[in-house]
């Protein structure tokens, strides 16, 4: 089974069990969810897909501007919205929807430089695990969806308490504390368990709520998939210096290529100097 297709949808626990850190979350955006969970029906056509974001004029900006710019180096411009999807593709336009979401959704909270650093680790990490899966043999577009998502807990309790989750990064950062045990001893729950939480809400299947959950799990079971490539992607961004925390100490990068297989490691043609250019040019691509 391919890793686009989806499987189960994430088990929705009791309304009752809301952890109190993530009560009166505000709202993502719905045009982004209703796209989500169109592209991720079975056999979804082209032309669906192409009518409903032709219909909202954010979407549609957003979708040529990436069909047009150098990634695909076209030699005649794309001006609609249905060659627009050809070219870009529906797991490309998947992640423009995550992205445009979860960037709309955070932005209240992105004044603050501490947590816009968490912003731009998680499009370093979608970008970066976009780049692994080709030697991987993954789907590219769906890695770069699970990057993203990876870290949605840590924008909620952000954007839900930016004050304390930016003295929580300062404390850190000072002491040398453990990120996550210190969103739990917060807020009770640290981001991997928020995230699992909004993921059983949202329209998802269940391979991607296991990279939510799971995606700092040291030993992940194999075989080798999805939460394995978001594993060390996220590790990777660290080395390049994309991290949430200025961390003293970080993994080299070519300790977190050992990660790979051993045949993707093989086919790893990337230097850090030319990863790190893709992702500052994405992350000022996406703010």
């Amino acid at each position: 089974m391919s890793e686009v297709e989806t499987l189960k949808a994430c088990p929705a626990p009791p309304k009752s069990a809301t952890p109190w850190a993530l009560e009166h979350l505000p709202p993502f955006s719905p045009v982004a969810l209703r796209l989500v969970q169109l592209l991720y029906r079975e056999n979804v056509h082209i032309r669906e897909v192409s009518e409903f974001i032709s219909a909202e004029p954010v979407f549609s900006a957003r979708v040529l501007q990436i069909a047009n710019s150098p990634l695909f180096a076209l030699e005649r411009q794309v001006r609609t919205i249905s060659h627009a999807v050809v070219v870009v593709g529906l797991e490309r336009v998947k992640g423009i929807a995550v992205t445009s979401a979860l960037g709309d959704f955070a932005t209240p909270a992105l004044k603050n430089a501490a947590l816009r650093a968490c912003w731009q680790s998680s499009l370093a990490g979608a970008v970066l695990a976009e780049v692994l899966a080709r030697p991987c043999g993954l789907d590219p577009g769906f890695a770069y969806t699970a990057g993203l998502l990876r870290d949605i807990g840590r924008l909620a309790l952000l954007v839900q308490y930016p004050e304390a989750y930016a003295n929580l990064l300062a404390v850190s950062q000072e002491s040398c504390f453990d990120l996550v045990a210190t969103e739990r001893e917060l807020f009770d729950i640290d981001h991997c368990h928020a995230g699992e939480w909004i993921a059983a809400r949202m329209p998802l299947p269940l391979d991607l709520c296991e990279v939510i959950a799971q995606h700092h799990d040291a030993m992940i079971d194999p075989p080798f998939r999805a939460v394995h490539v978001v594993r060390i992607a996220d590790r990777m961004a660290d080395s390049l210096g994309f991290s949430v925390l200025a961390e003293p100490v970080r993994p080299s990068f070519e300790d977190v290529v050992e990660e790979l297989p051993e045949q993707a490691r093989e086919r790893m043609r990337w230097t850090p100097e030319e990863l790190t250019k893709l992702v500052a040019s994405r992350i000022a691509t996406w703010g």
